[in-house]
This record gives C-alpha cells, sequence and structure tokens, in this order.
C-alpha cells in the first residue's frame, strides 16, 4: 500500500462496493480511457475518482469516477489517471469535458454534504451494481 494511502481503512463492505464498482467501470470501458480514448485493456484501466473516496456520499457515484488508463511500466508513459491526479487545472478541464455544469454543482453540493446529511444505502448499492454486472457479463 502506498504511503499515500497508508492510513485510510476500508471496512470490509466498502471493499466489496469497491470491487463491484471497479469491475463494473472496468466492463463498461470496454478496455478504453475516458480521456485520451486509447484502447489499453481491462487491465490496465483505473477507476478514478474526482472526489476522493473518502467523501462517502460520491464514492460510489457515477458522476466521480471514471475508466483511466494507468502508467505504463513498458515504455514509461505516464497514464491519464496520474496526470488528472497531479494536475488540478486538467482536473477541472476532464470534470466539464464528461459533465454538464449543473452535474458538477451537484456533484460538488453532494461531496460536500456528510452521510449524516446524505445517508448511503449500500445494500442498494451493492444490488444495483451486481445487477449491471450481471446484465454485462451476459
Amino acid at each position: 500500500m502506498s504511503k499515500k494511502y497508508k492510513g485510510l481503512k476500508r471496512t470490509p463492505r466498502d471493499k466489496t462496493l469497491d470491487d463491484l464498482q471497479r469491475r463494473y467501470i472496468r466492463l463498461i470501458s470496454g478496455g478504453y480511457c475516458k480521456r485520451c480514448g486509447e484502447y489499453v485493456g481491462e487491465r490496465m484501466i483505473e477507476v478514478a475518482h474526482i472526489y476522493r473516496r473518502n467523501r462517502k456520499t460520491v464514492r460510489w457515484d457515477f458522476r466521480n469516477v471514471y475508466p483511466l488508463c494507468k502508467d505504463n511500466p513498458l515504455t514509461g508513459r505516464k497514464g491519464c489517471h496520474y496526470q488528472l491526479d497531479s494536475d488540478p487545472i486538467k482536473m477541472a478541464s476532464f470534470l466539464y469535458d464528461v459533465l454538464t455544469t449543473e452535474e458538477v454543482e451537484d456533484l460538488q453540493r453532494l461531496a460536500n454534504m456528510t452521510i449524516k446529511d446524505y445517508p448511503i444505502d449500500r445494500e442498494k448499492i451493492k444490488a444495483e451494481l451486481k445487477e449491471k454486472i450481471r446484465l454485462l457479463e451476459v
């Protein structure tokens, strides 16, 4: 585990949801990066969060996650995930490329709420993700 995420502890139920979300995002991506459009295959796709995973109110919101290519150790190319995470201006530009202004504002509003203000139904999210994955894997 990298130092960046050392203090972040996931509960087993959060890990389950993260794994389901990752599987779903990789399936719908078809192995293509949302930013550069390059085909890299599902294994080279990472699930990038606009608002970090500690913002539980938007952690599993599909407007907050995108399939982005990861660094390629064979070519030395920095992936889109790294590029966006390391450059807030590129991240903002990407966000407005994939969402409308209203969607960005709504996502920002939800990200700034607590789970007391905006409760999360993890079981509902889990059931929805499983169903979406099932439909794609048929």
